[in-house]
């Protein structure tokens, strides 16, 4: 199977195209930079400072979990195309990804995708969004439930992209192991590392027509950029400060057992 990675610049987005390669038939990689910018949420010099000492704390953390994925790791001949915010759209890019060929497109971690991607890739699209769905949907969906004192719904879903946001129908989820001692990057990166390997599953799975993808029915909490703020991140720490996973683990049975998740389909 030809696969396509749509994803950005990060280590995180590094780690996921180098794990599809190694597994599956990567011809192409698209890395679109990110437009979010944290530090113009601040509004004070205290809110600046707690915001560059949690993105400062997210970087470290992503060295240490997706350490050796400084660079992309590809076959020789396959197309690496970087490309700045908001263009992954163009026209132009988008006849350059038609001409790979792929049966799959990949998607993690790039903004909206519009006309005449959605077209030109239709049904063949398999996004990986941080997050819960239906639960969480939008932006920052493994932060917002740490603010929310709700760590059971950070995870990964692995859906079929429609023109919604995040709405899809569900291949999958994926959720980290949680531990005692982790905080919300470690939580956030062990989220991305088996999600990784679920989408690797999911991709088999749909070329071999064993995907029986569920709907999204219910809309869940939509978080959008503009709802982010330095106050917010003082509640994610102060809730890790007074025992927030403790208290999760204790009664870890109970709350996982109100998700309704979606299991990747076993092989034939």
């Amino acid at each position: 199977m030809r696969v396509i990675v749509l994803t950005s610049t990060f280590r995180r987005h590094n780690f996921l195209i180098n794990r599809l390669a190694a597994e599956l038939d990567v011809v192409g990689v698209w890395q679109e930079e990110k437009s979010f910018q944290p530090a113009s949420y601040a509004r004070t010099a205290d809110d600046a400072a707690v915001i560059a000492r949690h993105f400062s704390g997210r970087d470290a953390a992503e060295a240490s979990y997706f350490a050796g994925h400084e660079r992309t790791l590809l076959p020789r001949g396959s197309v690496c195309r970087r490309i700045t915010a908001a263009t992954i759209n163009d026209s132009a890019e988008v006849a350059r990804m038609e001409a790979c060929r792929p049966d799959v497109v990949a998607v993690f971690g790039t903004g909206l995708l519009r006309e005449p991607i959605l077209h030109a890739f239709d049904g063949q699209f398999i996004n990986l969004h941080l997050g819960l769905s239906p639960y969480y949907r939008g932006a920052g969906t493994n932060f917002w439930p740490l603010v929310n004192r709700r760590p059971e719904y950070v995870g990964a879903t692995i859906h079929y992209l429609d023109a919604g946001i995040d709405t899809g129908p569900i291949i999958a989820h994926r959720r980290p192991c949680i531990e005692c001692l982790d905080g919300p990057h470690d939580i956030g990166n062990k989220a991305i590392a088996a999600a990784a390997e679920t989408v690797i599953g999911a991709i088999r799975a749909h070329v071999e027509g064993r995907v029986r993808a569920r709907p999204q029915t219910q809309k869940g909490r939509l978080y959008q950029r503009k709802d982010f703020s330095a106050d917010a991140l003082r509640d994610l720490h102060q809730n890790f400060a007074t025992g927030m996973i403790s208290e999760y683990l204790d009664h870890q049975s109970e709350r996982d057992s109100r998700l309704a998740l979606v299991t990747l389909p076993t092989e034939a």
